[in-house]
């Protein structure tokens, strides 16, 4: 039996406004007559919230634990998206926060590729950062197919897992290597800053649960704020303080229903595991803050970590004074950093000025660090509004998810990266693409999904 004649068939059994049983997904092809593999066609539609919940797991769990490879899985999702979408297997959603951060996210995009090749000795290669941020819309929309219970559920464990995983990692870099704790994020930073999103969802899951639960998740913060302080990160100390506080007082009423003995032990329990490794950690790194401090303001030795970071600052201001509008493109960053501190005699090799904003301002001028600035204005206005709208346990989660990425990215963006690692850019995507689904997001899951079949020589034929 031909094609036309099998589609025939089918028409006669399914008349206009039936539907199609899975089985019959096997058949489908597109316009060029490429046919779709049965197993995943079928597996798609029948498992997609199984799909979802195994994709949350490799995003939120491998963050401090395996590095980059949460970029390839974001990438990896988003082009696997896109090419849901031009099968037909599923739309692309029309959210409207979805759209309220990605004016934004491609405006950063359009201004931050106007600058690179505006400017003399463009580097094609620094397009690559922005591939996560042109998927984002299409990871969204794969993060879609799924129960928001599903994936909230999934973001809490996965948290967990990357708790556990990053203090393990901190307790060997730290006791037995003598070196700032750094997982396998390259930079004790952004290891810092992946940790404390973790150790803060974690936290928001324990308040949401009762029993051992609870406790491993109790358990898993503490973890995550240990392997936050072995990684010396300062800024991100704050960070952690601040979200921690902002959980507190989101789940005020969760944290009194809660049985008062679990409650007491646990909090002892942090405050001394937390206190325990604060007391090694935390006084040499303000010894060296004062140290830095004296050096550079008595002595104008800026050959010291804020001495340095100060400098940075200053090339940056600078550069936007010679071109405010259009920037100096990525490819110019490098160069003025290093020909400023030679000045100095200092020999340095960073590739950003400790400073997120003033980084954007300087690569993609003045629209693009407000376009920058825009996504978290976006995201902390929707937490604000879900928080103020519905008592729902997802959306509630999805605002914190939210709050905490605002929380970090912009502190430790004030003094450190903001985006432009490619694992720091993998999981602004990913938090985002969760959060905003969670908080105000339409699930595409339904027993009853709705495809585009497409007939040769025929535009899509809803069934």
């Amino acid at each position: 039996m031909d094609y036309r004649s099998r589609r025939r068939q089918e028409d006669n059994r399914f008349p206009a406004g039936g539907q199609r049983s899975q089985a019959m997904l096997d058949t489908r092809t597109d316009k060029k007559g490429i046919p779709l593999l049965r197993w995943y066609s079928d597996w798609l539609v029948a498992h997609g919230d199984r799909r979802s919940q195994l994709y949350t797991y490799i995003c939120f769990a491998s963050a401090p634990i395996l590095g980059s490879v949460v970029s390839v899985a974001v990438i990896v999702g988003g082009v696997g998206g896109i090419a849901e979408i031009l099968k037909g297997m599923m739309p692309l959603s029309r959210d409207r926060f979805l759209i309220f951060v990605t004016v934004p996210i491609y405006l950063y995009c359009a201004t931050y590729l106007v600058a690179l090749a505006a400017n003399p000795m463009p580097k094609w290669e620094a397009v690559a950062p922005l591939l996560p941020f042109l998927l984002f819309p299409f990871l969204y929309s794969s993060w879609c197919l799924s129960r928001k219970e599903t994936i909230a559920r999934s973001v809490i464990t996965a948290s967990m897992i990357a708790c556990y995983g990053a203090l393990a990692l901190a307790i060997v870099q730290f006791h037995v290597f003598g070196m700032r704790a750094e997982g396998s994020a390259g930079n004790a930073i952004v290891f810092a800053a992946v940790t404390c999103m973790a150790a803060v969802m974690a936290l928001a899951g324990a308040l949401n649960r009762e029993g051992m639960p609870a406790v491993r998740l109790f358990g898993a913060y503490c973890a995550g704020s240990i392997a936050i302080l072995y990684s010396g990160s300062r800024t991100t100390w704050l960070a952690l303080f601040l979200s921690t506080a902002a959980v507190l007082w989101i789940y005020r009423e969760r944290r009194r229903a809660l049985g008062s003995a679990l409650a007491v032990s646990c909090a002892a329990l942090a405050i001394g595991v937390v206190t325990f490794a604060g007391v090694q950690i935390i006084p040499s790194r303000v010894q060296d803050l004062v140290r830095d401090w004296q050096q550079m303001s008595e002595q104008g030795n800026y050959d010291t970590s804020l001495g340095k970071r100060a400098e940075l600052w200053r090339i940056g201001l600078s550069a936007i004074q010679e071109s405010p509008i259009i920037g100096h493109g990525p490819q110019a960053t490098k160069a003025l950093i290093r020909n400023s501190f030679e000045k100095l005699g200092i020999d340095v090799n960073y590739s950003h000025f400790h400073n997120g904003f003033l980084n954007a301002w300087v690569e993609a001028g003045i629209v693009g660090m407000l376009a920058l600035t825009a996504i978290f204005v976006v995201a902390a206005w929707l937490a604000a509004r879900t928080l103020a709208t519905t008592t729902a346990a997802e959306p509630r989660l999805g605002a914190v998810m939210l709050i905490v990425l605002v929380t970090t990215y912009v502190l430790n963006g004030l003094a450190g990266i903001l985006v432009g690692h490619d694992l720091l850019d993998a999981m602004l995507i990913a938090f985002l693409a969760v959060g905003i689904y969670l908080a105000a997001g339409t699930s595409m899951l339904k027993e009853d999904v709705t495809y585009v079949w497409r007939l040769p020589g025929r535009s899509g034929v809803r069934r």
